[in-house]
Order: C-alpha cells, then structure tokens, then sequence
C-alpha cells in the first residue's frame, strides 16, 4: 500500500497538470470561448487596447482579432459562414452601411450600432517632394500629386472603403476648386481641372484598382490591398503620399495635410449645411460579387453588429459594452484620435440583445 499511495498521488498531479496546460494553450475557461473580432484596418490600434482592457476583466476569454478591408472582411465572414462555419462573433466596419446592405439580405444580421466618425486626410512621408510647399500654402495638394514627380497611394476601392472615399475625395475636389468653384466663392482652380481622370485614370471598373503611371501625368498612383499596408511604405521612404484616416495618421504619428470640410468626408449637414449634399454628388462602383453597386459620398460613419449566428453573442455584447463606455471613449477618442458618436445610433435597436437594449431606450 505504501508503495501504491505515492503512484496514485503522482498520476493525479500529472493529470491535474495536463488539464491545466490544455486550458491555457486552447483558451477555454468555464465560458470556453475565444471571442472573435473581424474590424477594418483603421481600427487595429484601439481595438488592440479595448483587446487587452477586455482580456484583463475576463481572464478565462481569448480575443482573437483579425483585421482587413471592411468590404473584404464582411464577404469573408459570409462565405465562412456559408460554408458551414461559425460567423466571426463581431463585425466592425468602417463603413457602417456595408452592413445593412450586405448582411441584413440572407439573415447574417439584423442590427448595427454607428459608433464612431472619421476624417480623410493626405498623409506624406518625411521630406516627400513638395509637402514643404503644401504646407506653406505655395502649392495645393493635388497640384504636386498632379504636376510632381511623386508617388501617391490608396487602397483598393473593391476593398476597403478608405479606398473608393479617396476616389469620391477627389472627385469632390475636382467640383469644389474648379467646376462648382463659384458656387463655394471660390475662383476656379484649372489645377482641378479633369482631376479624378488625370489622378485616377481608367475605365470605370479599373479605376483605382490598377494603378501605375499614365501619359496625363509625372506621378505614380500606388494601390493597395487596404489602407493601413501603406503606411510601411510611407515610413520607408518608398510612398511620398497616401490617403488615409486622420485617426490612422495621429495612431502612427505620419505627416498629414488637412483637406478642406466640403471634400473629406467628416461632416454632417446639422454641422456645415449642404454639405452631406454635396458629398452625394460623388460616386464610384465598387465590386460586389460578380455585379457591381453604387457607392455615393457620405460622411464617414463606422458601424458594429453581432452575426446572427455568431457563437458568443454575451461575450461579443460585452466587448460592445465595452466599446460604447467611457472607458473605451478614452481608448477610442482621446489616445487615438477617432471621434465617437454621442450619442452611437442603433437602426434596430429592439433586435439587439437585451445587455445593449438598456444604452437605447
């Protein structure tokens, strides 16, 4: 007996130990979940914060976060899920619409939350050709991206909606400096003249996809699969320009130019009357499957949803919670510079689960 008490003992502990390991290395606890986030690009920073804040209040939950393309990544949670897979258990894109257009059709979701705003700014490396006399106000932005020998980048529309905003960016400049000029009490500009053609040349489809150089031009139009991957290049010297967020711009402490109120897609009428009509002037096609759809300027607006079907719908609530709070006010507002909504709007809000009912009654 005295030999087999020991052995008993020692097999227990092994056991014990092994259990204790398989928890770690699977991340489950008793709620046994991983909480799984697809969020646009633009978000990466905050959400990494909100991850940690998050993962410290619940330490038996994993938050797995993966980042893409707001278009890009909506398709994929689609396609997983219609593979027979679980949906992702949040969706956060920067454009709140793509939601409600692409979700709500096949009952992948019934719901989203606007949560916050953003602003389109040119952001240039350290010493890129021309930024000193942009700057100063010698030059406009679009002349050195016009007349330069510089390289300007953007993500790719069919993609990320940083990509076909700064495509609507342009044409809105095109209207505002040159063709509709007076209208503003503005002289024309002939600088703007026939921009979004010389700046984004191409058929109507491979507008903004294709890139390169062209025969209107000295510059090179870069495109990228989603705005933030330019953001390397910027950094390496091998970008001058590049449209982005200015959240994206204050997150990665980049060189940004500030673009004009009636072209960068940051206000709303109540704020600059007319202007979210003016904004709808603008418009591109961007892919959608097989068809293409409209995409008219609005202003930038980001939206969140819970998949109808998504595995941890408490958890990702939570994380939500999270998000609307003071606490991830801070996070979002003050240390990353991308303004929230006050207050966040729900579209549906009696589809919501009833933790998020209680934020709008």
């Amino acid at each position: 007996m005295k030999g087999i008490l020991p052995k008993i003992a020692l097999a227990v502990l092994v056991v014990a130990v092994l259990v204790t390991v398989l928890v770690l290395v699977l991340g489950r606890g008793p709620q046994g979940e991983t909480l799984t986030i697809f969020h646009a690009g633009s978000l990466a920073v905050p959400f990494a914060e909100l991850e940690t804040e998050f993962e410290g209040s619940h330490t038996d939950v994993d938050v797995d976060r993966q980042s893409r393309g707001s278009a890009t990544m909506i398709s994929n949670a689609i396609a997983q899920e219609d593979a027979g897979e679980s949906p992702p258990d949040i969706i956060a894109s920067a454009d709140y619409k793509l939601i409600p257009e692409r979700m709500y059709e096949g009952g992948y979701a019934d719901w989203y939350i606007a949560f916050a705003r953003n602003t389109m700014v040119l952001c240039y490396r350290d010493n890129a050709p021309g930024s000193d006399e942009i700057v100063s106000g010698n030059h406009t932005w679009y002349d050195v991206l016009r007349n330069e020998a510089v390289s300007y980048g953007h993500s790719d529309p069919d993609q990320d909606p940083c990509g076909y905003r700064t495509l609507l960016v342009v044409q809105l400049a095109e209207m505002y400096y040159c063709d509709n000029a007076t209208d503003f009490g503005l002289e024309p500009d002939l600088d703007a003249a026939d921009l979004y053609d010389v700046l984004i040349p191409g058929s109507k489809h491979e507008r903004g996809r294709t890139g390169g150089t062209s025969e209107n031009r000295t510059s090179e139009e870069v495109v990228s699969a989603k705005s933030v991957d330019l953001i390397t290049a910027l950094q390496s010297g091998d970008l001058d320009y590049a449209f982005e967020y200015r959240s994206v711009a204050v997150q990665h402490e980049l060189n940004y130019i500030d673009l004009d109120d009636y072209i960068n897609l940051s206000k709303t009428s109540a704020e600059l009357p007319g202007v979210e009509e003016f904004y709808a002037t603008s418009s591109i096609e961007i892919k959608k499957g097989d068809t293409y759809e409209a995409q008219y300027g609005a202003a930038i607006v980001y939206g969140i949803t819970i998949p109808l079907h998504a595995d941890n719908e408490e958890l990702a609530a939570e994380f939500i919670e999270l998000l609307l709070s003071d606490s991830g006010k801070q996070v979002m507002e003050v240390e990353n510079g991308q303004p929230m909504l006050d207050p966040p709007i729900c579209d549906h809000p009696e589809n919501l689960p009833a933790s998020l009912q209680d934020l709008f009654d």
